[in-house]
Order: structure tokens, then sequence, then C-alpha cells
């Protein structure tokens, strides 16, 4: 994973265009696509939804950061085979979708204009599932590449339940608004 993150951070710098230096506030919104990992993965194949962020530059090279959003996870479909008196019978089973809210603030560090790399905390809520809402401790370290008025960041997400951890690999692109 770490030589995964290197190589796609050292490939964006050689191809990175010259941006905008950060000033100011920005506020963005975007999609983002998300691939659970771990357990996550057994009942569930795919994540789609929306963040909004907030982006305050404290220098050129430092922003703080504030995210929320919504991601739904589509549910996988299980068949269970059993044998009764002698005669096998199959059994279809879809675990439901579930919908992830991060609340998240942190920091990104431009060691180039172009390129950054972040972590955020903060608080995650699961929705839906038929059953408990689990909620718990967030995190996220991200890579990504800066444009002028647009972001693409990759980044794990975890989210600390009882019982373990349910985590995803997010690709997410931002449209910016705002600052200079």
């Amino acid at each position: 994973m770490k030589k995964l993150v290197l190589v796609l951070a050292t490939g964006i710098s050689l191809v990175s265009a010259k941006a905008q230096k950060m000033e100011g506030f920005k506020f963005g919104a975007g999609i983002e696509a998300a691939l659970p990992l771990g357990d996550f993965k057994t009942t569930h194949s795919f994540g789609i939804g929306g963040q909004l962020q907030g982006e305050y530059a404290f220098s050129d090279n430092l922003t703080g950061i504030a995210t929320t959003g919504y991601t739904s996870y589509f549910g996988k479909t299980f068949t269970d085979t059993y044998s009764l008196g002698g005669t096998n019978y199959s059994q279809s089973f879809k675990s439901p979708s579930v919908g992830h809210i991060p609340i998240l603030v942190g920091a990104r560090f431009y060691p180039s204009e172009s390129i950054f790399v972040g972590a955020q905390i903060g608080y995650g809520i699961f929705t839906g599932g038929g059953g408990s809402n689990p909620t718990g401790f967030e995190y996220r370290p991200q890579v990504g590449y800066n444009m002028d008025n647009f972001q693409v960041a990759l980044s794990y997400d975890g989210v600390s339940v009882t019982g373990g951890t349910l985590s995803h690999l997010g690709l997410t692109g931002i449209y910016v608004f705002g600052g200079n």
C-alpha cells in the first residue's frame, strides 16, 4: 500500500501543471467513488456519494479542511445452500444498502502548488442496514492533486466501530468555489 501511494504521488508530480496558490477560504462540492475493504467488502460491493468541503489556507503550504457528505454502499447478494431431510435447498440473501456520513476536520500539506497530503479525524455515522447504525471515531489519510478549480483525492477511510473497523478506499473529485 505504501508503495502504491508513493508511485501515485510521484506520477502525479511528474505531470503536474501550475496551479493557483492557496489563499483564504475555499468551498467545494463533488462526488466520491468508494471501494469497501476488509470485513466491509464481504457484505458490500461499491459505494457512491457526494461530499462538501471547506478549506482555509493558513500559509502557502498548510491548510485546514472540514469535510462532510453522504455515501451509499450497495449490498451483496449471497446464496446459502443447505440440506434438509435428504433434499437440497438454496436461499438467496441480500445485504441491505447502508449509508455513511463523515464529519471530519484536519489539515493538508502542499509540498508543491499541485500536490497535497493530508489527514482528517472526526466522527463517522452509518445509516440503514436494517439494524443497528454503528458510529465511531473516523480517520482519513489522503493524497491528492490540486488544479485551479478542481481537486482529486485518493484516501483510506476507517471508522472504528464496536467489533472492528469499517473501511474503504475512496476516490473523490471536488469542484472548488471561492478563494483566489
